[in-house]
């Protein structure tokens, strides 16, 4: 039996108007059952490579070589053939969901496919059992959060008994433990099911330990396709990109040259710092002095807010966010977290509560005119794109500023040359990945050079070089006197760069401090490094920390 699904032969895809190929000479074998992981920076071609596998999904441009589905030519694998046979997971649930219900959800996919009442019912009933979504079956779409939104696109995906599962980030848009419940299902059905499983994923942490192999894409070429074990110390210690992709405990093993296997799990990790410096513990030196309380870029107390009658999102929010500060609000999906930042913004007013921003009130009898210089950039910045090109979206924002053509233009370079979208301002902004146009998102708000910076998700859709990129860009602007109020999942980014954390819980601050402070009072809401190294060096949130405590104590 042929057990070969994909298979890609020197493929090359360029979007139209592109000065480069996206994918160049991509050549690729899948077999049933395998689970890989595809790895890159931002417009690396990931998200193009995934949807070239899905015929109806591949996008408009120039393809150059072969592709074959299942044993079958491209030309003779029907939509139907592809609708049966592959799945595909997208990064944002809500292009996903086409009814109103989960019920109607779940069989969706079944009828368009003609499939009778009973052959319906049958496939609807296992699935909302495996998923557990059985007593979810009459709620409305548009109220489940965002784990379960995903989890039921993922459902209503397999009503289709599909043979292989493309997943585009998925989990880009999730809290920690609801990532984890996704990739943990995904998992199982690959091994339980021999589904086969390819995954484009900026979160490795937990994949690579359940990955079969590895593509790692380097400006639209296939740099390695290995075990995800095998990739080279010496790539993972001189290559930025694989450096910050990997798992911290490979990058530790890396780094601090060790013996052995790496490993690829919090759990391998912990126990490779357990046998090597034992169980004794060695505490992590004390902060110094707390300083001096700043004056305050925003304060709310005890603000309540409810968008209609079905309960209150924020339940008695009070939160001081010193100016200057780089602070980040977490916490779980449905905690109130884009509310209370949409309060902060000006863009929601509260039932009751006192809110200011840069010293004025927002609400209230003695309110200003309008917020204070400010700007928001929500989760879904594809609203925020009308223009043809990047480029002129991005000197739009200037243009009713007074600024002059020959300066807007300098402003747009400098900013674009930034966030390395500089190549692609000729694009329309649906041709580039989901990352380009978060960062084209985020050039729009920094040309504005607001005070107040509000930022959701900022870091979606972006790997891990970028990151630390734009984190710097983000600590300058608030060493400038600038203040960054920021949602966000990412535990690791936050951990590493922000000043201050505080998490949401059922609409109100339920912990506040410095990353050292946050991170390590937490036991499961934590980073990777904290649960790797707390047995041996409890307070240890980051990577560095861990890395430099382990060297000190190999040479004390």
């Amino acid at each position: 039996m042929n057990d070969i699904q994909f298979e890609l032969k020197d493929l090359s895809f360029t979007y139209p108007g592109g000065r480069e190929p996206a994918l160049k000479k991509i050549s690729l074998t899948v077999r049933r059952g395998e689970f890989i992981v595809v790895c890159g920076a931002s417009g690396c071609g990931k998200s193009t490579l995934l949807r070239l596998l899905k015929p109806e999904l591949t996008p408009h441009g120039r393809i150059e070589g072969e592709r074959r589905f299942f044993g079958t030519p491209e030309a003779d694998f029907s939509f139907r053939d592809s609708a049966e046979r592959i799945g595909f997971l997208q990064q944002d649930p809500e292009y996903q969901t086409v009814t109103h219900d989960v019920l109607g959800e779940l069989a969706f996919g079944p009828e368009n496919l003609g499939l009778g009442q009973d052959a319906t019912g049958l496939r609807i009933a296992e699935i909302a059992a495996y998923f557990g979504l059985s007593e979810l079956l009459e709620q409305k779409t548009s109220v489940l959060s965002g784990g379960k939104k995903q989890l039921l696109a993922l459902a209503s995906v397999l009503t289709l008994y599909p043979r292989a599962l493309l997943l585009d980030e998925p989990t880009s848009q999730l809290d920690p433990t609801a990532a984890d419940s996704l990739l943990h299902t995904v998992t199982r059905l690959c091994r339980e099911n021999g589904l086969t499983v390819i995954v484009s994923e900026h979160r490795l942490e937990q994949l690579l330990p359940a990955a079969t192999r590895v593509l790692a894409l380097e400006n639209g070429e296939l740099r390695a396709d290995c075990p995800p074990r095998d990739l080279p110390r010496e790539l993972i210690l001189h290559n930025e990109f694989v450096r910050r992709a990997v798992p911290v405990s490979q990058r530790l093993h890396a780094a601090l040259s060790l013996p052995g296997p790496a490993p690829l799990s919090v759990e391998e990790g912990r126990r490779m710092l357990l046998a090597r410096f034992g169980g004794q513990k060695s505490p992590v030196p004390a902060a110094g002095p707390a300083p001096a309380p700043a004056e305050n870029a925003v304060f709310c107390k005890d603000v309540w807010f409810a968008y209609d009658r079905s309960g209150y999102v924020l339940r008695g929010f009070s939160i001081a966010v010193p100016k200057g500060s780089f602070f980040a609000l977490m916490g779980a999906n449905a905690a109130g977290k884009s509310t209370a930042l949409s309060v902060i913004a000006g863009a929601l007013k509260p039932e009751r509560g006192r809110v200011e921003a840069l010293g004025q009130r927002l609400y209230g009898r003695r309110a200003a005119d309008g917020p204070p210089s400010s700007a928001l950039l929500g989760q879904q910045c594809e609203a925020l794109f009308s223009a043809a090109t990047l480029g002129a979206e991005l000197s739009g924002v200037l243009r009713d500023t007074g600024v002059k053509k020959e300066e807007r233009e300098r402003r747009v370079q400098q900013v674009a040359r930034f966030l390395e979208i500089d190549t692609l301002l000729d694009r329309h902004p649906y041709d580039v990945s989901g990352g380009e146009m978060q960062r084209a998102a985020l050039g729009m708000i920094l040309l504005r050079d607001p005070d107040l910076i509000l930022l959701d998700e900022p870091t979606k859709g972006i790997d891990n070089v970028m990151k630390h990129k734009l984190a710097q860009k983000l600590l300058s602007l608030c060493k400038a006197g600038k203040t960054v109020v920021m949602v966000s999942h990412d535990t690791e980014f936050c951990a590493a760069y922000c000043t201050r954390c505080a998490m949401l819980f059922r609409g109100r601050v339920a912990s506040v401090g410095t990353p050292a402070e946050f991170f390590s009072r937490h036991y499961f809401y934590t980073t990777a490094a904290n649960k790797i190294a707390r047995d041996v060096f409890p307070g240890a949130v980051t990577e560095e920390e861990v890395e430099r405590l382990c060297r000190e104590k190999t040479q004390g």
